[in-house]
């Protein structure tokens, strides 16, 4: 499917062949994962000349699910980010009260999703571009593949380095020629 075949897609089947494309990513890292393994076991069993040829090929297939793994975390990050924006836009709603709704509180939500809309579409573009790179680079591979289905993991939290509580000062060394106080007599 083309990068014009995307763009023309309803928002729905977007989104089933976005979840579509992320779970066939995923079986494809699974795969490759499991080839590594492979690799690395029959290598750690020969320990000759044999083992050593295989080498640079589970290096290389290392370095192919790192790529992938990274092409779905950046998938994932696309999802975190409309899904920032859900919680935004319901956080300024609030709960809705049906039996109080106004003609008001409607033009108001209309009001306040304008912007909202309008950093989604740019999202979803963004998303529409990625999804058509993916598919140019993995579609023959990973066509073929069940999907397989993992829950995206949380979005990770950030946390703020602690801040470092100040030391105490350090005293301020004693001079060895100066001489001591004289001695109060009273």
């Amino acid at each position: 499917m083309g990068p014009e075949e995307i763009q023309k897609l309803s928002p729905e089947a977007f989104i089933d062949l976005w979840d579509g494309t992320i779970d066939k990513m995923v079986r494809y890292h699974d795969n490759i994962s499991t080839e590594v393994q492979q690799l690395i076991i029959t290598i750690q069993k020969t320990r000759d000349a044999e083992g050593t040829k295989m080498v640079p090929v589970a290096e290389e297939k290392a370095v192919l699910g790192k790529k992938i793994k990274a092409d779905i975390r950046e998938m994932w990050s696309m999802e975190y980010e409309i899904e920032q924006l859900q919680e935004d836009f319901a956080k300024q709603m609030g709960s809705i009260d049906i039996k109080g709704l106004t003609d008001d509180f409607i033009e108001d939500m209309l009001l306040q999703s304008k912007p909202l809309q309008g950093i989604l579409a740019a999202i979803r573009a963004r998303q529409r571009v990625k999804l058509s790179d993916i598919k140019k680079e993995y579609d023959a591979v990973i066509g073929p593949l069940d999907a397989l289905y993992v829950k995206r993991p949380p979005k990770p939290v950030v946390v703020a380095a602690p801040a470092e509580e100040p030391k105490p000062a350090e005293p301020a060394p004693v001079a060895a020629d100066v001489p001591a106080p004289a001695a109060v007599t009273a």
